[in-house]
């Protein structure tokens, strides 16, 4: 029997928010490792947490991962994170690009201590009509373009550091996100459908 850690952190949509089924695609991506019939034993930690930035990410992922890190099993470590980033607020940044960057950065140098193998999960699009502005928020907007400004840097940051990067701003559509922002349970599954893939080839290489 071989043990995989698999870490998780990010934000609400790694939460699971948006799927009232299966709670997101990182507990169905659990549910179908554990259900594999393989001869490996999975652990997968879902450490998304409601509207978090890269900066608190960063700011808790050792103390997260040092409680439920194994030294003798596989780790896996993932991020998906970067969207609540990117927010525009009256005109101005949420987070200027250059701190996004750094933030990214310090990640990536955290977790390599942990393990080689890191993968990013690049940014979904939203539907501006929905939520530009947010209407619970109308100092508060999602734009596209930025969104894209910012994940090209997460990729740029991937491919300098060697580090997997999983691109998905294009997997879903309108009609998979639920409130403009988080996919409903069709969007969850196609995410987790993408991130398996990815998955198994880290097993492959193994």
């Amino acid at each position: 029997m071989k043990d995989i850690n698999i870490y998780v952190f990010g934000d609400s949509i790694t939460y699971g928010a948006g799927d009232y089924e299966l709670g997101g695609w990182v507990n169905r991506l659990r549910l179908i490792l554990e259900n594999d019939g393989s001869e490996i034993y999975y652990n997968v930690f879902n450490l998304g947490i409601s509207g978090e930035e890269t900066r608190e990410t960063s700011e808790r992922f050792e103390s997260e991962l040092r409680v439920r890190y194994d030294m003798y099993v596989d780790n896996i470590i993932i991020f998906a994170i970067g969207i609540n980033d990117t927010l525009d607020v009256c005109g101005k940044d949420e987070v200027p690009l250059e701190d996004f960057k750094n933030n990214i950065t310090n990640l990536i140098n955290k977790a390599k201590k942990y393990s080689n193998k890191i993968l990013f999960i690049g940014l979904t699009k939203v539907n501006e009509n929905l939520v530009a502005p947010l209407p619970w928020n109308l100092e508060k907007s999602y734009f596209n373009e930025k969104i894209i400004k910012y994940d090209n840097e997460i990729e740029k940051i991937c491919l300098e550091n060697n580090i997997y990067y999983l691109k998905i701003f294009d997997l879903l559509t309108n009609d998979y996100l639920i409130d403009g922002l988080h996919p409903n349970e069709i969007g969850h599954q196609k995410m987790c459908d993408k991130v398996l893939e990815k998955i198994r080839e880290f097993i492959e290489i193994q």
